[in-house]
């Protein structure tokens, strides 16, 4: 069973506050893209629990991608971001690369990863995570569709993120949507990015649906990361030749490593 000493944990994140003066003011964020922030009214709340699934395994990377862009999104310059995930996750799709997180614009620094041995104690943890104000966000990366993760134990989740206002993502992977508390639910897949220049990458892209919105509509677009300015931006389809996805397996269901 993973020990998590969250007197040191909160020791940890009152040191980083101390670090950043800017705020985020209210209790919402937004995409910064006016396609999709006009789906919600008043935007997406922050002390809620929002869900991101991976449309194919071979999306992992991209759905995780979509997760750490919506963290930036809604928490603050130099707020730190807890990432708490189970154990195989990281047998089944690495760990997270400095150099890649500082390519989607998150100074590894701001990361604080917590890893569990099961995804009792992945709930475990990110609730009590949840519950320490300053956090800019809690990303929760349970392995599949355990049980433990009902309706009840993502109530919980919503009702801690309510009360201190810190966004909570549920990064679902090796996974299929199931009922749960959240607010909203994007079903994420890679879309090829426009290089920036000298066959450089350029920045990432992701198709995203909105499959789940409490407020009301839903929809579906093609995103682009703007890496530097921390917005997402609506771009059209790359044209030509592409790499064929049919190495791609879909997403089943697993039974989660304890």
């Amino acid at each position: 069973m993973a020990i998590v000493d969250l007197t040191a944990l909160r020791r940890d994140i009152a040191s980083l506050n101390e670090q950043g003066t800017h705020t985020v003011s209210g209790s919402a964020f937004d995409f910064g893209c006016p396609e999709v922030d006009r789906i919600f009214r008043n935007g997406l709340a922050r002390g809620a629990l929002h869900e991101v699934l991976a449309e194919e395994s071979g999306d992992a990377g991209a759905a995780t991608g979509f997760v750490i862009a919506l963290a930036l999104r809604a928490s603050s310059d130099q707020s730190p971001i807890l990432w708490v995930e189970e154990d195989f996750i990281g047998t089944e799709h690495g760990f997270p690369y400095a150099p890649g997180l500082d390519h989607l614009g998150l100074n590894p620094d701001r990361l604080i990863i917590v890893r569990c041995s099961s995804p009792q104690d992945v709930l475990k943890a990110a609730s009590d995570s949840l519950g320490i104000r300053g956090t800019g966000a809690v990303i929760i990366a349970p392995w599949s569709n355990p049980k433990c993760l009902d309706l009840t134990a993502s109530r919980k989740l919503l009702l801690n993120a309510q009360q201190t206002d810190v966004p909570a993502f549920l990064l679902r992977l090796g996974a299929v949507p199931s009922e749960n508390a959240a607010a909203t639910r994007w079903l994420i897949s890679a879309a090829p990015s426009q290089s920036a220049g000298a066959n450089a990458p350029g920045n990432p892209v992701f198709e995203a649906k909105l499959i789940r919105n409490k407020q009301g509509m839903t929809g579906q677009w093609l995103l682009q990361w703007e890496s530097e300015d921390h917005v997402f931006q609506r771009v059209e389809p790359v044209s030509g030749a592409m790499v064929s996805p049919s190495s791609y397996r879909s997403s089943q269901t697993r039974k989660s490593a304890t």
